[in-house]
């Protein structure tokens, strides 16, 4: 083989080699399949906690209250840890924010509708005024009391459901609270107005003192 033969070759040679080393040297573009990794569930805390809460109207005072205190169990509900809202817990009467000491048909009937609320989203409700045995008498058969010594000693409770309400000159604004009693720490809070009525009235306002008159012959 000649010089110039050998040249030849030398050359096809090493420009097959730089073609080739061109081609090893491109970047992957095919895209495996397999070796992507997708995430099926979105991080998502409450998927339902910035929807709106529907309210449902009602014709009647009494209706429009029912529809308020399911707002407020609403609200309570979708603000609690989950934790939380599977732990024992009772409710309180509610106060007159003016004097935390007093309390009215209005407070006691709103506590009623929470228990019974909270109970059906499923919150393990315990009711304070259980007595130690069942109350009969002539007027009936009794398992509830507000008088101390016939109360059971000890009730299982983490969280207390409480609040307070205030009378405006249009209405009442009703303000509740899931508190953990050990520590004070507020779980949730909801609150929502009732419109002036009669009904909220006879709830609220205090009955009115009667004159006294003196009868003389």
């Amino acid at each position: 083989m000649n010089k110039a033969s050998f040249k030849r070759i030398a050359g096809l040679t090493l420009a097959s080699a730089c073609l080739l080393g061109n081609v090893w040297a491109q970047p992957v573009t095919q895209v495996d399949n397999g070796l992507i990794s997708t995430r099926g569930v979105a991080l998502v805390p409450n998927a339902y906690r910035y929807e709106p809460i529907l309210n449902q109207p009602s014709a009647i005072p009494a209706g429009v209250f029912n529809s308020n205190m399911i707002f407020v169990a609403d609200q309570l509900d979708r603000n609690v840890a989950t934790e939380s809202r599977t732990q024992a817990t009772v409710i309180t009467s509610f106060v007159n924010l003016n004097n935390l000491a007093e309390t009215s048909p209005f407070g006691l009937l709103v506590g009623e509708h929470l228990m019974h609320e909270l109970q059906m989203r499923g919150w393990p409700i315990t009711d304070l005024r259980l007595t130690r045995d069942l109350i009969i008498n002539e007027t009936g058969e009794f398992s509830l009391s507000r008088d101390m010594k016939r109360l059971r000693e000890k009730l299982p409770a983490v969280n207390v459901v409480t609040g307070t309400y205030t009378v405006t000159n249009d209405g009442l604004l009703l303000s509740v609270r899931v508190i953990e009693l050990s520590t004070g720490h507020v779980l949730s809070t909801a609150q929502t107005r009732f419109a002036h009525n009669r009904f909220i009235a006879s709830l609220v306002d205090k009955p009115r003192p009667v004159n006294m008159v003196s009868l003389t012959r």
